[in-house]
């Protein structure tokens, strides 16, 4: 008995990856729901209080509360930032410090008024410029004579202070120093030395008074006025002074150990407590895990999964208290432009002579 084949004229109907398709739609709404969630989380501000030790804190200044906020990046916490409002509830704070990046690359400058119109009039607000704001001052024509950045005249007209030189503020009679954080990071005489020269070789040009010569000569003289102000200011703090350094990048190791060896050697006023931003909390973050990643640094550190240390909160880095904002907004720092797991946090840091953990 002769094997016959069976030919078929059509072949098999193939079953369709139904269940395939099925998971593949149902990760796909379930990532969009975690997004819209993620959006919406954005948009509410959590606020943590943190005591910071202070060495020597005069009793005075026992219980001397800082809002530090940073990295707004343009962001909006609700119908004029009524979310920051609600999440401040009636804490009480006798300064508020804004660490750059408040209008980020966007240059939006709205809602950072809207945050100013926030503040008790009474309270002072120190702010600095972030890298990804824009540049604080002009140096490039631009049809006036003036050279801080329209955005920080704005600021200044709705009761910022733009912190350029260090600020007194005296609180039960002593003195707490808003100071930029730079002024101790470099060797103010030489860089004061450099401008001069520089002004000098302006002033000297075939024409002085050409727009773009007359622009970096008002620039120069700016930053030379800064400077000689800066100077006398420093020669003014006392011993017993509370020093507040501002800056938008946090200073790493090595500069802060540079600085803690200037101030043991040569007697320089030394800062009590850096306050930065950039890093956003890391901006992406995955629960239990931290960070997933931040941009490398100088001193080595970042990459994957970095862990906390150095890039959010407060630390002691060579014998200096720094402490970190977590962010309010979404920063052009990273490559994915996207805050997720990371919820917007304002910062009350209650300045105590007790030894905290």
């Amino acid at each position: 008995m002769s094997n016959r084949r069976t030919f078929r004229l059509f072949a098999p109907q193939r079953r369709r990856p139904v269940g395939c398709l099925l998971v593949a739609l149902l990760l796909l709404a379930a990532l969009l729901m975690v997004l819209s969630l993620n959006s919406l989380s954005n948009r509410y501000v959590r606020l943590e209080t943190r005591r910071v030790t202070v060495l020597n804190l005069p009793k005075q200044l026992e219980g001397f509360t800082i809002l530090h906020l940073s990295d707004l990046n343009a962001a909006s916490l609700g119908h004029k930032q009524e979310n920051l409002k609600s999440a401040l509830g009636q804490e009480r704070y006798e300064a508020v410090v804004l660490s750059g990046d408040m209008v980020g690359k966007s240059g939006r400058v709205q809602p950072l008024l809207e945050i100013l119109d926030l503040i008790p009039e009474d309270v002072p607000v120190f702010l600095v410029a972030g890298d990804s704001d824009p540049l604080p001052l002009m140096d490039q024509p631009h049809g006036d004579g003036e050279v801080l950045s329209d955005y920080l005249r704005q600021a200044q007209a709705h009761g910022a202070i733009y912190l350029e030189i260090p600020y007194p503020l005296e609180s039960g009679g002593r003195t707490i120093w808003f100071c930029p954080g730079d002024l101790f990071l470099i060797d103010l005489d030489n860089a004061y030395f450099a401008l001069r020269e520089y002004a000098s070789s302006l002033q000297a040009a075939e024409n002085p008074y050409e727009p773009l010569t007359g622009a970096r000569l008002r620039h120069t003289q700016h930053r030379l006025a800064v400077m000689e102000a800066s100077r006398e200011a420093m020669k003014q703090m006392r011993e017993g002074d509370i020093i507040i350094a501002v800056m938008h990048h946090p200073p790493d190791s090595m500069r802060l150990g540079e600085l803690s060896q200037q101030v043991r050697e040569a007697h320089l006023p030394s800062p009590s407590l850096f306050l930065a931003g950039q890093f956003n909390n890391g901006q992406v973050r995955l629960p239990g895990l931290g960070p997933v990643y931040i941009p490398p640094q100088p001193d080595g550190s970042g990459g994957f999964f970095p862990g906390d240390e150095g890039f959010t909160g407060l630390s002691i880095t060579k014998g200096f208290p720094v402490h970190i904002s977590p962010g309010l907004g979404v920063s052009g720092y990273y490559p994915l432009p996207l805050r997720l797991f990371n919820r917007p946090a304002a910062t009350l840091l209650v300045l105590t002579a007790r030894m905290t953990r």
